[in-house]
């Protein structure tokens, strides 16, 4: 009776290791912190599955809440004050703040409504788009923008073409892509202006998951150690186009206060963030 006690504790507890860590992105994910996730998890010797395969149009509301009853493990967001309440963030900005300088997108025939705009006062005649549960709609509107807002991702492309709004801030690492994927609607780079304020993209888990968050944090922070997660910054496509075609010096800075930063934010740590107006590549 006390070997059956014996494999049965064995076998439960290695079950509960290898259970296969969920993720919120997909199989075919090429973006920076899928890669970078994949990477930590292999070097914790952790398993993972995507339970959102075959639907790639999941909205930000579910994922939040996909996390808190445990059918998500693990999910990347901007950071708020109420996430980092709400979950457990892995301190490590994953986009080295790269995220907080945002360029917008524009239809083709407002390429040059930002033309004369040089200041905050003249930013807010304009209206932007954004997803309504966004950490960073709330960092607009505090700014006092007009902000309008969708559930769902994907609408903000055809509501941008339709005239519902006149910008749609993105990171800078993010719009090149995406007027690619949406061809048809005619949308460019305003090549003007650009948003800064300080909002760190982070990994967050289950408030409770204290294991998960010490492996991906551990992780992390030696792939910081060893040049991995620098050489994976730089190599990615998303990061190169930026250094390539957002012509950062020659765009009027527009800073933006963000009212939702927490104090736990590493600005202390220089190594965990890259300043592209200063630095252009991986170099000494």
């Amino acid at each position: 009776m006390r070997y059956l006690l014996y494999i049965l504790i064995f076998f439960g507890s290695h079950y509960c290791n290898a259970a296969a860590i969920k993720l919120q992105s997909y199989s075919g994910d090429t973006s920076l912190p899928h890669k970078l996730l994949l990477t930590a998890l292999a070097r914790q010797n952790l398993t993972y599955i995507h339970p959102y395969e075959s639907d790639k149009d999941i909205s930000n509301a579910r994922i939040l809440n996909d996390v808190k009853n445990g059918q998500l493990d693990v999910m990347w967001s901007m950071t708020s004050q109420q996430l980092e309440q709400d979950y457990q963030a892995i301190y490590i900005p994953l986009f080295r703040g790269l995220l907080g300088m945002r360029v917008a997108i524009v239809t083709q025939q407002n390429r040059d409504i930002f033309k004369h705009v040089t200041q905050l006062s003249e930013l807010k005649e304009f209206s932007a788009g954004q997803g309504k549960t966004w950490p960073d709609t709330q960092i607009l509107k505090a700014n006092g923008l007009e902000v309008l807002t969708t559930l769902k991702y994907p609408n903000l492309f055809p509501m941008l073409e339709g005239n519902r709004f006149d910008y749609f801030p993105r990171g800078v690492n993010e719009p090149w892509d995406e007027i690619a994927t949406h061809q048809e609607l005619n949308l460019t780079v305003d090549p003007y202006i650009l948003l800064k304020y300080t909002a760190p993209l982070y990994f967050f888990v289950a408030k409770d998951n204290h294991t998960l968050a010490n492996q991906l944090s551990n992780a992390l922070q030696a792939m910081i150690a060893d040049g991995t997660f620098s050489s994976m910054f730089f190599d990615d496509s998303q990061v190169q186009m930026v250094l390539a075609k957002a012509n950062l010096a020659a765009r009027t800075v527009i800073p933006l206060e963000n009212p939702s930063l927490s104090s736990d934010t590493p600005l202390s740590q220089p190594s965990l963030w890259f300043d592209p107006l200063n630095e252009s590549s991986n170099t000494p």
